[in-house]
């Protein structure tokens, strides 16, 4: 038995620790219905870029709370393909909705030119309140112990991350909105807190999009080192990251842990695993780990990929800590390529 065969042995034998919610699915029906008024489109203006093969916009979008999410948007331009490629075009573009990493933001015009050149259209917006120029204008009832991690945590509409999952399904519809692309051949991509917006906004959007009239169905998702899964175990095995910010809340608040099991409770609303069935049988999703990630443990990667459903793949990393080897570009790349059905 290889070192990866035992570690995934082991790993089977610690189940998720968190709980679904009894009105999990009615209380995000709920909050999107809230979130849905404002339409989803993204407003554009042409950036001068000195490669001619791509168009770059940037883009921002209406949060449903009014604030500006700000970002790139970048497509092939139609004008340098050849005729093949032309009228593979003409059907749709395939697109990509890439989620930033924690405290990080929407990345530079290099990194998603990677995708536009292969024939995606690509939309990549900040995080709100992170390290963009996307600002978050809502008043929270208290402050948090350290980043965003804890913010707004004692009741469920006013934590932090209850907006940061509307504002990712509504990334999703703006794409899928957009006249050159193919709203039935979309993904979602990310690495850590990106990889777990991933699967939560795909989650999301295809299991409540009949009812709420979204036009895109995300078919692929590839999700590195991702964050917000399992949180109880996350916790206990983390070592550094943005869970560390739950150690200095217990201590600066409740340094006893009284409230711990509160708590927990209310971030069981916002675990990715609890998202990840919703995703259904149709849509693949590629995971990836280290075995060595202190801030993204093993036990809670794993707990994520048992929740998704039969179309999955998983990358596994006995040397990596929180980030991929170079080798995973590629995987992810010939992923994307074969379940979008990117024309060669």
């Amino acid at each position: 038995m290889s070192s990866i065969e035992e570690k995934l042995k082991e790993l089977k034998h610690l189940p998720y620790k968190g709980m679904r919610p009894e009105d999990f699915e009615e209380f995000w029906l709920q909050s999107l219905h809230k979130d849905a008024p404002r339409e989803a489109t993204l407003d554009l203006e042409r950036i001068p870029y000195p490669i001619n093969k791509v168009e770059v916009y940037n883009a921002s979008l209406q949060a449903g709370d009014g604030v500006a999410l700000k970002g790139y948007y970048l497509r092939p331009s139609l004008n340098t393909l050849n005729k093949p490629a032309q009228a593979e075009a003409n059907k749709g573009l395939p697109g990509l909705v890439r989620f930033h990493g924690y405290s990080g933001n929407r990345g530079q015009i290099s990194e998603l030119l990677f995708w536009a050149l292969q024939g995606y259209a690509v939309l990549a917006l900040d995080i709100r309140g992170q390290g963009g120029e996307t600002p978050d204008s809502r008043i929270y009832p208290s402050g948090a112990a350290g980043g965003w991690m804890t913010l707004g945590l004692e009741t469920l509409h006013t934590y932090y991350y209850h907006q940061v999952y509307l504002d990712a399904v509504r990334m999703v519809e703006a794409l899928a909105k957009q006249p050159e692309v193919d709203p039935k051949r979309l993904g979602c991509i990310g690495k850590s807190q990106g990889g777990g917006l991933a699967i939560v906004a795909a989650g999301l959007n295809n299991h409540f999009g009949r009812e709420l009239n979204l036009k895109g169905r995300v078919t692929a998702i590839t999700a590195a080192m991702p964050f917000l899964a399992d949180f109880r175990r996350a916790y206990e095995f983390q070592s550094g990251g943005p869970l560390e910010e739950l150690i200095w809340y217990f201590q600066l608040k409740d340094p006893q842990h009284k409230r711990e099991e509160k708590i927990f409770a209310s971030l069981d609303y916002f675990d990715a695993v609890n998202f990840a069935p919703w995703l259904g049988n149709e849509t693949s999703c590629l995971v990836a780990m280290g075995l060595k990630d202190t801030v993204c443990p093993p036990p809670s990667v794993y707990a994520l990929y048992q929740a998704l459903g039969r179309k999955k793949e998983l990358l596994v990393y006995p040397e990596s800590g929180h980030e991929m080897p170079d080798e995973y570009v590629d995987e992810q790349l010939e992923f994307l390529a074969r379940k979008l059905e990117l024309s060669k």
